[in-house]
Order: structure tokens, then sequence, then C-alpha cells
């Protein structure tokens, strides 16, 4: 096996990165217009690349913490090349227990971390105490599974492979356990925000190598859910059925030598009065 095993967290950006994160952290960020001079919390970082992307924006004068609870995805974020404004500060950190001033920040990010907290209100009542009086909360979360369907495809053939991995089927799906609208709003109101404006978004993704697709996609999973590949050869076993089961599923999105499909997410912002 490659040094891509080893490092679920390059690989993830890597591959994840180009083909989803990164425009989706543009859409994110357009869709919250930092301004010159702010204070801005990425939250949930990963390997930063909102924080990069928000970092011209606010500029020079503005202030920038990215905050992530895997120390593998804050060592990767670091090895990337600095953007230029604001400079970036890293932090490992948890969510709901993350040790900053009150009232610190003017705008916060979440892209595709909310799902992830164990306890999502709290980290949410979080996020409104290091707002500032006005500030706001910028969230992208992706729209449930059976808006994705190659990943609901997916889901099928790894829930029959899971039982040595130590990973449940409820883990794979994850990333799409906040997909309705409607959930958003509930958390964001019970949490105590007001002004709350939520919107459609959809990234047109493009992975390059369709013959590699499966293993890098389960690999770079890893880094999100570090359990997945701690028994080497266990999920080399996993990964072989997997890739040998969604030959086909993969061949159906594959266009013009990439594997095509889009990613509804919903966006939403939020104001701490």
């Amino acid at each position: 096996m490659t040094s891509q095993f080893s490092n679920p967290a390059e690989l993830y950006e890597k591959f994840y990165g180009p083909a989803i994160f990164q425009p989706l952290a543009e859409i994110l960020v357009e869709f919250a217009a930092p301004k010159p001079g702010e204070r801005v919390l990425d939250l949930a970082c990963g390997t930063g690349l909102v924080a990069r992307r928000a970092a011209p924006l606010i500029g020079a004068g503005g202030k920038l913490l990215a905050v992530d609870i895997n120390p593998a995805m804050l060592e990767v974020a670091r090895r990337q090349p600095a953007a230029s404004g604001a400079a970036i500060e890293w932090l490992e950190g948890d969510a709901t227990r993350i040790d900053l001033p009150n009232h610190e920040f003017d705008l916060i990010f979440c892209q595709q971390g909310l799902q992830f907290f164990s306890d999502r209100l709290a980290a949410l009542q979080r996020m409104k105490g290091l707002l500032a009086p006005g500030g706001r909360v910028a969230l992208a979360t992706w729209q449930e599974i059976e808006q994705h369907p190659i990943f609901a495809e997916f889901a099928k053939v790894e829930s029959r492979h899971l039982a040595p991995l130590g990973v449940s089927y409820d883990d794979l799906v994850a990333p799409f356990s906040l997909g309705k609208a409607e959930q958003v709003r509930a958390l964001l109101e019970e949490a105590g925000f007001s002004r709350i404006q939520i919107a459609p978004a959809t990234v047109e993704t493009r992975f390059h190598s369709p013959e590699t697709f499966a293993r890098n996609m389960e690999t770079a999973y890893g880094a999100v859910i570090p359990a997945f590949v701690e028994d080497r050869a266990a999920f080399m076993q996993f990964l072989d059925a997997v890739e040998r089961e969604t030959q086909d599923l993969v061949r159906r999105y594959t266009q013009d030598g990439m594997v095509r499909f889009p990613m509804p997410a919903n966006l939403a912002m939020a104001y701490a009065e």
C-alpha cells in the first residue's frame, strides 16, 4: 500500500479538495461575504480550504483563526501554501468546548462539520457566544443522502463489509445526516440565532482517474473517521471488496475520463443579536 494509506488527511486534501470542498468553500465564502478587517473563525476547518479562501477578503487587518479537532488535518493545513491577506492561526480544539473569549468574532464558518459534532446544539450555542453582537455564522451541510445517489449506492455496498472495521452504517452516511433545511433552521433557532437565511447550492464534482476513485474515496474518509483505517488488514480487505463491487457503479458516473456527479448542499447564515 502507498503512503496514501498512512496519511488519509493528505489524501483528503488532494482527492476531495479540488473536486468538492474547494468549490464549496468558494460558494460558502461568497455567501457569507467577509469584509476587510473582520475577525473570522473557521470551525471544523479540516485542511483549511475555507480559511484560505477567506483570508484575502478580510485582508491583513483582519483576524483569522482555524480550528479542528483532528491534528492530522491541521498538519496538512499548515503545509499548504499561505494565502494572501490575513495570517491564519491554526488551533486544535473541540467545537463544543473551545476555550476562546466570548464575543471575539464577527463571522464563524463551519463547512460540513456540524453533522459530525457529538452535540450539535451545544456547538451552535458556543458559536453564538463567540460572536460579537450582530455577528453571523455561515454553515454548509450536505442535503440528505437520497439526493446523493452515488453515495447511497456506495453505502449499500460498504454496509456488507463493515463488521470487521468497527464502523457503523451511520458513520458512513454521517455527512448527510443533517440534510433537510428545516433541521438546520430548527437547530439555529433553538441556539438563539435570528435572521436565519437558508439557500440550496450544488457542487458539480469532477474526479480524475476513475480506476482509483473507489479506493481513494474510502481511504480519504479515514481522515474524517480515523477508526475506519486503524486495522490495516481489515481495511485492505474492505477496500478490495468495495472496489470490486462498485466498478459498474463508477462506470455509470464516468464521462470524458472523469467521475462526475452533482452534490447538493444547504447553506445557512444566521445572526447573533
